[in-house]
């Protein structure tokens, strides 16, 4: 999801320069993932998953391009990124639940750790060359043309999409009514006492350690006062660590989540993101970053990986959507209150202040709730 917020959030802060404004902005995109993405998990288990991505990806492109024209006509205005910035979250809301439930459909189970290592690359990965191509080129072509390369870069996906084979599936959710679907899946997920375990510590890691992200425009503008080619480079730290975190994952194959493993990367986590919080030199905060997105990517494949390998056939679309929801809507929750907490005290002291919050509640929370996988 960082992907597409990335340009819309140094967009709004350079027509702002407002933290606020960088608050209410994750409040809309909070408020659209909440509301779709159980939705997006009931699509995914009602219609074939690749003709969602289809459509999801056509509406992706467009919305870009939408972007592209007005910042390269010089008619950007704050209610645009606002209303492009809701089209997003709601197209990604579907589009998660679909994108996490494809793997464990397209690989042997004993493959799945690899499978979704791996995805975590490929995906993840952009936020590296994205934000640094972004800063080799800027020079060049401007942010207006690197846009219109993000916009054909959709042609790639449609196409891949358009070549894949997905196998079908008989789902029940398919025979009965959407709001029988949704309390079917939270009556599965009250009974799956491990997936409920999950996604409660997916949901705390998200709203505490995710939400720097929002807050990257203010740490580059405002206290490493450096430009958007340096925001873009800092913004590459987290892509960088994913890629060296997954393939680290990968390598090693079949590992557990284990509760010592979790809260070790967990309090790894938080230390390495209060480290960043203070560091005040752009290499050291790459560093962290780096850091940062590493620790990150490990401990969510790890998550997803416990969930995808418990979760049954028939309610894999829906528990996605669950997930889903503790890591992107509940992100932007997290987003909001760090943007709100860094207009008054300032962004370093709002993420040192969450890293330490997730420190605390997460290991409490590990540590009693985990103990039959220690």
């Amino acid at each position: 999801m960082a992907a597409p917020f990335v340009p819309q959030g140094w967009l709004l802060f350079d027509l702002t320069s407002s933290p606020f404004y960088l608050g209410l902005f994750s409040s809309l995109r909070m408020v659209m993932l909440l509301s779709f993405f159980i939705l997006g998990g009931i699509m995914s288990d009602r219609i074939d998953r690749r003709k969602v991505m289809f459509f999801i990806q056509i509406v992706s492109a467009l919305t870009a391009l939408g972007l592209v024209v007005l910042v390269s006509t010089d008619t950007i205005r704050v209610w645009h990124i606002f209303v492009l910035g809701a089209i997003t979250s709601t197209s990604w809301a579907f589009e998660q639940p679909v994108r996490q439930a494809l793997p464990p459909q397209l690989v042997p189970r004993d493959d799945l750790v690899n499978a979704l290592a791996l995805n975590a690359v490929t995906w993840n990965g952009a936020g590296l060359l994205g934000p640094s191509l972004v800063g080799l080129t800027v020079p060049y072509i401007g942010i207006d043309g690197c846009c219109y390369i993000n916009v054909v870069s959709y042609l790639a996906v449609i196409g891949a999409l358009l070549r894949m084979r997905v196998p079908a599936t008989n789902n029940s959710a398919t025979r009965s009514g959407v709001i029988q679907s949704l309390r079917d899946g939270f009556g599965y997920v009250r009974r799956e006492k491990i997936i409920m375990t999950f996604l409660t510590v997916s949901a705390l890691f998200n709203i505490f350690g995710r939400s720097y992200i929002t807050l990257l425009p203010v740490i580059a503008k405002e206290v490493l006062r450096i430009g958007a080619s340096g925001f873009g480079f800092i913004s590459a730290g987290p892509g960088l660590g994913t890629i060296i975190g997954s393939l680290t994952l990968a390598s090693l194959g079949r590992v557990k989540a284990q509760r010592g493993i979790l809260i070790t990367i967990l309090l790894a986590f938080s230390v390495s993101l209060i480290a960043f919080s203070v560091s005040g030199d752009v290499w050291l905060a790459f560093g962290f970053l780096v850091v940062v997105g590493a620790l990150s990517t490990v401990f969510e494949t790890l998550l997803n990986t416990s969930i995808q390998l418990r979760v049954v056939e028939s309610f894999r679309g829906r528990v996605s959507g669950f997930y889903g929801l503790t890591g992107g809507g509940l992100r932007e929750f997290g987003g909001m209150q760090a943007g709100f907490v860094a207009e008054w005290t300032g962004a370093p002291f709002a993420i040192a202040a969450g890293s330490v919050v997730l420190a605390i509640v997460g290991y409490i929370f590990l540590g009693s709730r985990l103990k039959g996988l220690a």
